[in-house]
């Protein structure tokens, strides 16, 4: 399947380079290679124009339009960003939206992303892909991945991050249900289950959160994070992780999660 998008207010590159999913590859410097819910893609953008090939004829505009978070309105977010005095800063990557993803690709990953950065999560994913996951296209699924051992994931990437991913995969497969209890909860209930997996500290559970199950409020702080909110809000004092969650989630609310997207790949890509 081939088919042109007209879109407003998005730039894939943002979106794809921002550290919020790992399996897509950059082919060019404008195309990119990837799976959506078990499809194949290649995605290329020209100014308001996306075009996507899709390796299945059940890969549809609405698909993608509901993965790229397509049709939210940005602007609330753009005002709070330029009322904070990052307007000129992030123009750069003005259109960047947080991916929808499946919940259960997006819990592992991040797992995975543990002291790790986002060209080893990357190949670890691949890996993991070509290995477990019967399609060779798609993450592998929780039974794939419980039914493999500690071992072979360790020989796969993952290291010390192997039995918590282990574990994980096992819960998950024996209760099939409770990643949608997770998104049928509201954050504060849903951060708590995901506290309570083997291996997950607030960090994963907040970016599963964002990125997997939509909890919009969630505030992955991560040192990137730390560093750039002690240098705009708290004057380069010595301020905890948790300290600056609950100032996030004080401040921006619902919004706390977009925001929090653009001040990371802002800070990680040296606009701020």
């Amino acid at each position: 399947m081939q088919n042109t998008l007209t879109v407003q207010d998005f730039n894939l590159s943002a979106t794809l380079d921002s550290g919020q999913v790992f399996g897509f590859t950059r082919r060019t410097d404008q195309t990119y290679e990837g799976a959506i819910f078990g499809s194949r893609v290649r995605v290329f953008q020209k100014s308001f124009r996306i075009c996507v090939e899709a390796s299945s004829k059940k890969f549809t505009e609405t698909v993608f339009r509901r993965y790229f978070d397509l049709d939210r309105d940005l602007n609330s977010i753009q005002e709070i960003l330029c009322e904070e005095g990052f307007k000129k800063q992030l123009e750069p990557i003005w259109g960047l939206r947080l991916i929808q993803q499946d919940s259960w690709e997006a819990l592992a990953c991040f797992i995975i992303s543990s002291n790790n950065n986002i060209k080893r999560i990357q190949g670890i994913w691949h890996n993991l892909t070509q290995k477990l996951s019967k399609s060779g296209s798609s993450f592998p699924n929780p039974t794939e991945i419980a039914r493999s051992h500690e071992r072979v994931l360790r020989e796969l990437g993952l290291g010390y991050r192997a039995p918590y991913l282990l574990r994980a995969a096992q819960f998950v497969s024996v209760n099939p249900d409770s990643l949608q209890v997770i998104r049928n909860s509201d954050y504060g209930k849903a951060r708590e289950r995901l506290l309570r997996f083997p291996g997950i500290g607030p960090k994963v559970a907040d970016c599963a959160l964002l990125y997997g199950f939509q909890k919009y409020e969630a505030f992955p702080v991560d040192i990137w994070m730390l560093r750039t909110m002690r240098k705009y809000y708290f004057k380069n004092r010595s301020v905890t992780e948790e300290k600056v969650h609950r100032f996030a989630q004080e401040k921006w609310g619902s919004h706390a999660g977009y925001i929090q997207q653009y001040l990371f790949h802002g800070a990680r890509m040296g606009f701020i």
